[in-house]
Order: C-alpha cells, then structure tokens, then sequence
C-alpha cells in the first residue's frame, strides 16, 4: 500500500507543477525551471515529519488490530456456543457483537479524519517553504517567472542553464534555518493516521455468521 504520507507529498508537488506552467505569451520572458521533484525530496524536515508519521500510524495499526482480533474472537465464542443458546440469549449476544462492530467502524472513521488533520499537520508548512525559496530565486535572479519541470508540465526540452533547482534547494534551507522547521509539531500525543482497517473486520456481516 502506498504511504498516505508520501501520497500527501506527491499531491503538493503536483500542485506545484500545475501552477508553475508558462503559457505562450509567457514564452518571452526570462524563464528559468527547477526539478519539483527533488526540491519535494529534499525539503528540511520532510525525514523527521516521515518518520513522526510512520510512528503514529504504527500505534493506530496495532489499536485498530487488537480491536479486530476482539472482535473477531467474540463472534468464534458466539458460533461455537450459539446452538445451546436460547433465542432471547442469541439476540442478546448479536446485539453486543452489532454495537461491538458499530463501535469498531466509528474509531477507524474518527481516526480516517484525525489522520487527514494530522498529514495536513506534517506536511501543510512545505508548500510554504517551497513557493518562498522559488519566489525568492525568481525575484534575486529577476526571472519572470520560474515552472516547473516534472511529468505534469508542458516541458519537453530545456537548456540546462535554466535549471535553477540547486539555487532554490539552498534558498530553501537557509529559509529553514532561521524558521520552525515545516512540519514540526508537538507528538507526545499521538492525533492518528489513515491506516487500512485488519481483514475480515472491514466490511462485517450486518448479523454474526450462523445465525
């Protein structure tokens, strides 16, 4: 399964690239072009906002699976025992084991949106640090305008001459050095992240088997 947060990642620079592409009247003007991509690979504290992430998501994974692995045992308890059960008895159980799974889907829903919340958390401060250190360049370098080159631009061939990556990569660190690095924040509380719900729990029957 792809990385929600490499994905996360990959949808910023693609935004980048879409907003950085010249038209044919710019075609005149002082351009220069810089690699998003590794600009994106690149930026100061992109390791460290990964590897908080990947932690996070981690312990979701492992609460969500004790949850399922509960689950899962009370309806084998109740498959195994439900023929001597009485009818009031076997409704009784269905209905913890109902609440039991309705329970189960309203946490991974909660921690679907915390997550979401959290990528934007980690990964919202890039964007910002990017479009400064190009905007920057552009304007020290007095470019008309600097676009990017990736597979979503109208780039096809460049002079290399134009490519002003490296000069945008360290504009870039020196502007995070003298600010909080881009998705620094506070995780001594874990907020969540989008994990894949443990098979067979994911879709439940609306009943327990055998009924």
């Amino acid at each position: 399964m792809r990385s929600p947060f490499r994905a996360a990642l990959a949808a910023l620079a693609l935004a980048l690239a879409a907003v950085a592409t010249p038209t044919g009247a710019e075609a005149q003007l002082k351009m220069a072009y810089v690699d998003v991509a590794q600009v994106m690979e690149q930026i100061p504290g992109r390791a460290d906002a990964q590897a908080t992430f990947e932690k996070e998501a981690q312990g979701i994974r492992a609460e969500l699976q004790r949850m399922s692995d509960s689950l899962q045992q009370r309806v084998q308890a109740y498959q195994r025992e439900q023929a001597s059960l009485t009818a009031a008895q076997r409704a009784a159980r269905e209905k913890a084991l109902q609440e039991l799974q309705q329970g189960y889907q309203t946490r991974a829903q909660s921690l679907q949106e915390r997550g979401a919340q959290r990528e934007q958390e980690l990964t919202g401060g890039f964007e910002t640090l990017v479009r400064d250190a190009i905007n920057d360049v552009r304007t020290a370098d007095g470019y008309s305008m600097i676009f990017a080159m990736g597979s979503s631009s109208a780039l096809l061939s460049a002079d290399k001459s134009l490519d002003v990556t490296d000069k945008v990569l360290a504009r870039m660190r020196t502007i995070a050095a003298t600010r909080p690095a881009a998705g620094r924040t506070n995780t001594a509380t874990p907020t969540g992240a989008p994990v894949a719900a443990p098979a067979g729990v994911s879709r439940p029957a609306t009943r327990p088997p055998g009924n």
